[in-house]
């Protein structure tokens, strides 16, 4: 009959779009679980890069604490060298005041044996050896004089090197560990950008899971997904360089010397830039 012939067309086009159906959502199931395992693998190489990253920069640390330990030990022995020549010098200067007063006991016995040689006449041979040794304790303390001020000279030039030496490898330090904070505080802001994309990625998943069967909906998911991905991808290059010791690239930032034109002020207006990120769900920012 022709209602028959009706129904069993109309019963075979259902059997057909149902059949449709869940082949679509079959296909759309698989591709959700590969993306959720892709999604997974990537999460658990940026969590190894992490670490690696983590171990790298705690080992950077112990690299500068080390330099610093064995800059204080240098400074400690240099002082304690300089600790010794001063106490070298002091002693030179005592045995100069005791050679200076002996020149001048010897030109007082002098003065005194001329007197006595007026009174007695005193032998030539005498005077002869009086002045021998009052000319030979002058140029001794002479001399003493001219190497204490040499002395004097080379260890001002000596502690004036080591000072110098001393500020370049503080300032040395002190670039490396300006450094070295940078690129914590940016790897840092790269990990909290990762987690929110994460999220949102996690969150537009669910959403198209639940839209299945509304092909409008699921299209502008995916597209927002698309979007999302690339945008993760584009973090996880700008982790990459900044590992490298390379300034990293955010998503939604510009180029030295570019135009940028906003609408609307950011919600985190004031945050330092190298602790910038996404804000979250506005795709202007």
């Amino acid at each position: 009959m022709p209602q028959d012939k009706d129904d069993n067309v109309k019963s075979a086009l259902d059997d057909i779009l149902n059949i449709e159906a869940d082949r679509v959502k079959a296909e759309q199931e698989a591709r959700r679980k590969r993306e959720e395992e892709e999604r997974r693998a990537k999460e658990e190489a940026e969590r190894r890069a992490r670490e690696e990253e983590e171990r790298r920069i705690a080992e950077e640390k112990r690299r500068i604490e080390e330099e610093e330990r064995r800059r204080r030990e240098e400074e400690s022995r240099k002082l304690h060298m300089r600790q010794l020549e001063e106490l070298r010098v002091k002693q030179e200067m005592e045995h100069k005041a005791r050679l200076v007063e002996e020149e001048m006991r010897l030109r007082h016995e002098k003065d005194l044996a001329v007197l006595d040689a007026q009174k007695k006449k005193i032998p030539l041979w005498v005077w002869v050896a009086i002045g021998v040794i009052v000319v030979g304790a002058g140029v001794t303390g002479t001399i003493l004089y001219m190497n204490y001020q040499e002395a004097e000279q080379e260890k001002a030039a000596a502690a004036a090197k080591a000072e110098r030496e001393r500020q370049d490898r503080e300032k040395q330090l002190a670039a490396e560990r300006e450094k070295l904070r940078r690129l914590e505080q940016e790897l840092e802001a790269n990990r909290r950008a990762q987690a929110e994309a994460d999220q949102k990625i996690t969150a537009l998943m669910e959403q198209i899971t639940q839209a299945q069967g509304n092909a409008e909906q699921m299209a502008a998911l995916q597209a927002q997904l698309s979007k999302a991905q690339e945008e993760k991808q584009a973090l996880i290059d700008a982790s990459a360089q900044i590992r490298k010791g390379r300034p990293g690239t955010r998503p939604g930032a510009t180029t030295p010397g570019a135009t940028v034109t906003k609408t609307r002020k950011c919600i985190n207006q004031g945050t330092p830039l190298e602790e910038c990120f996404m804000c979250p769900g506005d795709p202007r920012c």
